[in-house]
């Protein structure tokens, strides 16, 4: 899970870029371009040129930054806006050629100015480009998108018969790359594309999720579903009907596709019949999808590991012994082969340190040489979680992993040994599994100390409380997001929210959160 992200848009005079770190847009890039390719190696630029001023110019893989220095100057607000005498300052790098980034806020002083500087400095080298496609956003080239079918029983054979000719495509690329798992794949599969793209590879990259893309070096494709609704089948759709752009395109060096099957069969059909991958990044095991894939993490890994097929290698970021060689005996016994991805001790314990470290492992795997180490660090120190602060208390959103391991690494990753949260978990009715998981879970930081209390949202709060030994506030459905947000700061213990993200409660949740960080950050104001 990343909290920054250079954000990649398109708008009816062209694309740009802003980096933005947890709910606030720290950045902008000042410039609009004709494609989002471009726009990409702007960001890449600035991504240089800060890894430059750190004092290593072998920091990060990019094209030579001559000479990149930062300012922060007073720009005088323009007439009829705010009085001249207030949030003038300003930040900018720069190079002897062009500006690379300008600040996203007016600031009071230049103080604030350059403690935002150095915060964007801490987090601009290791941030991912992250492609924005949706509805809200209008293009001024628009790119071509790749319809998907709606989901039915005729769509899924129609797709399957055309199987052959979808093979024959991918048999152009010469290394195909699959990444599984429970938690970070949609990371992992931006973070390849990132490093092989910048390392001139003909990369092809599909990446789903609720806006999924087509990326075929760096330039975006949406691929826009038809159907009311993510199903089942969708990914076995998309594929499908992406196979006439790898001719297309006739990508020749690397294809990497995210594969988001919810059941064994799915799983395994996608890896076995649709992409034939060459490598699979399994990302890591946790309790997520129990309904579908194994009621426990054991069940989870074998429907992981029947899902690869004869010569395969597999790299896992799995690091609990018993389940790797479960795994690999599992595996090995179907003529695969795997590793386990090592993660030195310095990284022990930090969110995402087994993703990250799997991309040194592909690279080992196909003779390339590994991340620089400041890469790797600025990576890592991107991605690690840190609190909301909210006027009234500090906040974190755990949702987005929504499952108990990785909310568990996640707490002890913001707390001190002994600081004690407030969780508010939100429910869904078709995540049965996860529910019962977050139970257990709560009861158990209950007995350790954790925990005095938590609350819940959502569907089926009455068997949730029912079935825990802590005292538990249930929220009501039809209660607004505002009041659930005061309700749980209103004591002293700071926020995690666990459970589950997609919803319009929680959306609402989030902005509600978004709105008063914003709140906090007076008197800072927006350009």
């Amino acid at each position: 899970m990343s909290t920054t992200a250079y954000e990649i848009y398109g708008r009816g005079f062209g694309w740009s870029w802003r980096l933005r770190i947890q709910e606030r847009v720290v950045a902008t890039g000042g410039h609009h371009y004709d494609t989002s390719r471009e726009a990409r190696q702007a960001v890449d630029r600035v991504r240089g040129a800060v890894a430059s001023l750190s004092g290593d110019e072998d920091a990060f893989e990019s094209e030579d930054i001559s000479d990149p220095r930062t300012i922060v100057r007073e720009d005088p607000t323009p007439s009829g806006d705010l009085p001249q005498d207030r949030n003038n300052w300003v930040w900018q790098l720069q190079t002897p050629e062009r500006t690379l980034a300008n600040s996203a806020d007016r600031f009071a002083t230049e103080s604030d100015a350059r403690h935002a500087l150095e915060r964007f400095l801490e987090r601009a080298a290791g941030a991912l480009p992250m492609f924005m496609i949706g509805a809200e956003y209008e293009w001024r080239n628009e790119p071509r998108s790749i319809e998907v079918g709606k989901p039915s029983l005729t769509g899924i054979i129609k797709e399957l018969t055309r199987g052959f000719r979808h093979r024959k495509a991918l048999q152009r690329l010469d290394t195909r790359i699959a990444v599984a798992g429970s938690r970070g794949k949609t990371s992992t599969t931006r973070r390849l594309d990132d490093v092989f793209n910048r390392r001139g590879y003909d990369t092809l990259t599909k990446i789903t999720g609720n806006h999924p893309t087509l990326i075929h070096n760096g330039e975006v494709h949406p691929i826009e579903r038809r159907g009311p609704r993510t199903t089942l089948y969708e990914n076995i759709s998309v594929i499908g009907e992406f196979a006439p752009e790898l001719d297309a395109y006739a990508a020749e060096d690397i294809g990497i596709f995210e594969n988001q099957g919810i059941t064994e069969y799915t799983t395994r059909l996608i890896n076995q019949q649709l992409i034939d991958p060459d490598i699979v990044i399994l990302t890591n095991v946790r309790q997520d999808h129990n309904d579908t894939l194994g009621k426990t993490r054991t069940k989870i890994a074998r429907s992981f590991a029947r899902s690869v097929s004869a010569g395969t290698h597999v790299i896992s970021g799995e690091q609990h012994p018993v389940l790797h060689e479960y795994m690999r005996e599992e595996i090995e016994r179907r003529g695969g082969t795997i590793e386990q991805v090592e993660i030195p001790e310095r990284h022990e314990g930090m969110i995402g340190a087994e993703t990250a470290h799997a991309i040194d492992a592909v690279l080992s795997f196909l003779g390339e040489s590994p991340l620089p180490d400041g890469e790797l660090e600025a990576f890592l120190d991107a991605i690690q979680p840190e609190w909301t602060r909210l006027p009234d208390g500090r906040v974190f959103n755990a949702a987005q992993v929504n499952d108990v391991e990785s909310t568990e690494m996640v707490r002890q990753a913001l707390v001190s040994e002994d600081e004690q949260i407030l969780p508010f978990v939100y429910l869904r009715r078709d995540r049965r599994g996860r529910t019962a998981s977050f139970a257990e879970y709560v009861d158990l930081l209950y007995d350790q100390g954790h925990i005095n209390e938590v609350h819940v949202g959502g569907a089926n709060t009455r068997a949730f409380a029912e079935n825990t030994d802590l005292p538990v506030t249930q929220h009501d459905d039809d209660t607004d997001a505002d009041t659930v947000l005061t309700n749980l700061l209103a004591g002293t213990d700071p926020v995690v929210i666990m459970g589950n993200t997609v919803d319009e409660f929680m959306r609402e949740f989030e902005q509600a959160v978004s709105t008063q960080e914003k709140e906090a950050n007076e008197p800072i104001k927006q350009k």
